[in-house]
This record gives C-alpha cells, structure tokens and sequence, in this order.
C-alpha cells in the first residue's frame, strides 16, 4: 500500500492506495481519521496498476506528499510490539529509530532527535541544534503524528474538579513516540477518538481527570443499555490500549495537591469503573484513584497487578487495607497512599486499627518504603504496631495526618531506633503538644509537626478534612 498526506492553512488530508489483484482500494479523508474507502476491480492486474498509477499521479501533481514506509511491513510491526512489550527499553526505540531513518520516515529521525537530547553532557551548541530540529519537525508532522483527537474542543473540558492551566497541551512525547495522554471531562466524542487513534499506539500513560455528565450523545455498538449515566468511560475502559498502560491516574486531582494541608480539592468522579480499568492493565506501575468508590475497591485491592509500585486512593468510603495486605501479587509495592473521604455524620473512619496491622504484619507488602494513612483513628495504639512491627525499618516516608495521635505516640515512635531511617514523617493535625513536638524534633528525622495540632479537638476536626462532598 501507498500512503500519501497533503496539508495546507485549511486542511490536513490522507490519501492511500492498495493494490491487490485486478482491483484497487482508495481510502481517504482527515488525517486522525478512519476515513472512507472505495474498491474498483479491472480486467487484469496489469489493469487495475494501469489506473492506480494513473490516479497517483494525479494526486502528487495536486500537491499530495508520499509518506509510505520503505521498509517491510512484519519488520515494522515487530518492532513496534517489542517497544510495546518494554517501552523504557532504549535499545529497541533506538534500533527502530534506526530503521525509520533509514526509510526516509521523518518519524525516525524525530526519535533520534529526541533520544540525543536525553544526554545531559550535550554541549550547549549541539543541543540547540537538536532542539531547533525537533521544534522544525513537529511543526511539519505533529498532526499526523498525533491525530485529530487532540484537537476535539472537548478534549480539555473543564468540570468542577479541573481547569486545564495555561499552556496546557494533552499529550506528551518520549524518545519520539506518543506516550503520554490527558483528558479533561472525558465525553462520549473523546473517547471514541482516542480508541479509534492508531497514532496512541504507544501510550503508556494516560490521565482522565474527570467524566463529564452527558445527558445527550449519540448511542452506537461501543455502548450498552446497562452502561447508565456518564457513558464515555465505559467506551475507554474496552480500549485495547489499556493493556500497554504503565501508569493510569483517574479523577480530579492535581498531582501538586496531593500534600495539600486541607485536602482542599473535591470529587465527583464516579470510581464504579476502577477495578475493571486496572484489569484491564497487566502492566500496570503506578494507579491514582482520586474519585468516589465504596465496594468498587474490594476488587481493585484483590487483582493481580505484580508490577504495580504506586497505589493512591484519594476520596473513597471503603479501604478495604485487609485484603490488599493479603494480595500475594503486590510484592512490588512500594508506595500506599490513602487520604479518604470525610468523615460522615454517625461513621467511624475508613481506615482503622486492623487495617494498619494487616499492612504491617503482610508477608507480600515487603518492599514499601512509603506509607500514607490519613484520617485514621488508630493514634497510639498504631504508634505501637508500626513500632513493633518493624516496618520503620524500611519506610522512608510515613505519613498519618489527621489522626489522633497524642505524645505518648510520639514519644514511642522517637523511641524506636529505627525512626532515624525516615526520610519523612508527617504527624500534623494530630493531638500533640509541645512535650510530642520536642520528642521528635529530638530525632533529627525531617518532619512536619506543627503546621497544625488538634489536642482538645473532636473527631470531625481530625477525620472531616476530605472531600466533603
């Protein structure tokens, strides 16, 4: 098959021939697009290249640029698998680099570009070349490269829980390849862009920070009748690409606000669908679920996900820490990291004294050096199980704002040798005093402790600041 590309101020179109038999097939439209397609059939073969050579023709003298890879298609594709199969993998993104170059695909030289100016021994001349080179060929190929779906107006829709800021650009390039991807209220349109996209082949992480409410949108096969309200993610969630994904954060939150002190974003991200995104990512590394979920987390928390390093649980009612203590897949993780919703009237907190023990005392949960627990009421008593546990011997960071820790916590834990391995601790908005503060301080450990004490105050002042919504 023959692929040619033609752009102007108005228009950025595709035009491919495929030759097969005594027949030729024409597809054609928006670059972005699936395009339509037109067969004719001749006499004999020599007929049908007769009159596709002809049309060509006529194409190019209208202004139409060739663009077919040179190169043989299974080598092509066996190359885009291996980098799929192991994205970070430089050698293959640099061997394909290599063949695409040699093809005369500006892709390929594009990659190379990129990958030059990983070095940070580059001496400043040559990588100003390099980045002027990279600038010149994304302004000559960034829509073809991209597609169309980067451009639908509700790409960036804003909700209640984002905006996107200024600048803002939803996809990002790595070593060449589209590899990152961020959507604002996610609506049926969107998603049906990006699944339809052959140009994300290669995302490896992809940011939803909301689902935008629909009451209107066009009803097709990629829906169900069962599918109910906010309908676009249950068209993402059948993305086949989901299964390259190394990192999915969904819901509406800012990575910046993550250690904000009053949690002062909000969500209405519906989480029904967590679980079965992440089922859908054997790959998966880093998940941040900031959006409201109950029993949804029971399944999340059971899945097989043994690479995963990075669990964030933002805005839920449920945290169900007993059963991913028990999750023998999770050897891998390294970072808990959970502040839920608020405290509701009549309601113990979400996370408690046996959920605690169960992170600790987990004989799969053997790598954590992160662990985050607010709005906890386990106080003291967490103290000393953290303490005994022996799980201060590799945390790095630990986490507990918003809890009910007094001094005498504070004194146990500055007791313990092993505190001096923090790289972190965070006890603010506990019930400490002067006498816990000092204790601790003693350590030299880095520490948060004094932005805010609640030492006479009620369980709302502790547990009521999440998402109230």
């Amino acid at each position: 098959m023959r692929t040619f590309q033609y752009s102007d101020a108005k228009s950025h179109k595709f035009w491919n021939i495929d030759v097969s038999g005594n027949s030729f097939t024409v597809t054609y439209g928006k670059v972005g697009t699936a395009g339509q397609t037109q067969t004719k059939a001749f006499p004999t073969p020599a007929k049908a290249q007769e009159a596709a050579d002809k049309l060509t023709k006529e194409k190019t003298a209208k202004g139409y640029a060739e663009t077919s890879l040179r190169g043989n298609a299974s080598e092509v594709e066996a190359f885009e698998k291996a980098i799929q199969n192991n994205p970070r993998d430089l050698a293959g993104v640099a061997a394909y680099a290599d063949y695409l170059a040699e093809h005369d695909d500006p892709r390929g030289e594009f990659m190379q570009t990129q990958i030059a100016l990983e070095s940070e021994s580059l001496p400043k001349a040559e990588r100003k070349n390099l980045h002027n080179r990279e600038v010149e060929l994304l302004g000559e190929h960034e829509a073809e490269w991209v597609g169309d779906w980067a451009t639908h107006p509700d790409v960036g829709q804003a909700t209640d829980e984002w905006v996107a800021p200024k600048g803002w650009v939803p996809y990002r390039f790595t070593r060449g390849l589209l590899s990152s991807v961020e959507l604002g209220g996610l609506t049926v349109d969107v998603a049906r862009k990006v699944v339809k996209a052959p140009q994300l082949r290669f995302v490896t992480e992809l940011t939803v920070h909301d689902i935008a409410y629909e009451e209107e949108y066009e009803d097709g096969p990629d829906l169900k009748e069962s599918d109910g309200e906010e309908p676009s993610q249950y068209i993402l969630v059948r993305w086949p690409q989901l299964r390259h994904l190394r990192v999915f954060r969904f819901g509406g939150c800012d990575p910046e606000d993550y250690d904000s002190d009053w949690c002062p974003y909000r969500s209405h991200t519906p989480g029904i669908l967590i679980a079965d995104f992440a089922k859908q990512m054997p790959h998966v590394e880093e998940l941040h679920i900031m959006a409201h979920f109950r029993e949804e987390a029971e399944r999340l928390v059971s899945l097989r996900m043994p690479e995963l390093k990075v669990l964030l649980l933002y805005h839920g009612w449920n945290y169900p820490l007993d059963k991913l203590a028990k999750n023998a897949s999770l050897t891998n993780l390294r970072e808990l990291r959970c502040h839920p919703h608020a405290l509701e009237g009549g309601d113990e907190p979400y996370i408690r004294l046996p959920h605690l023990r169960a992170v600790c005392r987990s004989k799969f949960l053997t790598s954590f050096t992160h662990l985050q627990l607010r709005l906890a009421n386990f106080g003291d008593k967490g103290i000393d199980e953290i303490v005994s546990s022996g799980i201060l011997k590799r945390l790095k960071v630990l986490d507990l704002r918003h809890g009910t820790v007094t001094d005498e916590g504070a004194k146990a834990l500055a007791a313990c040798p092993d505190v001096k391995n923090l790289g972190h601790l965070d006890l603010s908005w506990n019930r400490l005093t002067a006498v816990g503060v000092k204790a601790l301080t003693a350590t030299k450990v880095k520490a948060t402790l004094n932005r805010q004490q609640r030492v006479d105050g009620d369980d709302w002042e502790c547990f009521g600041q999440g998402d109230i919504e």
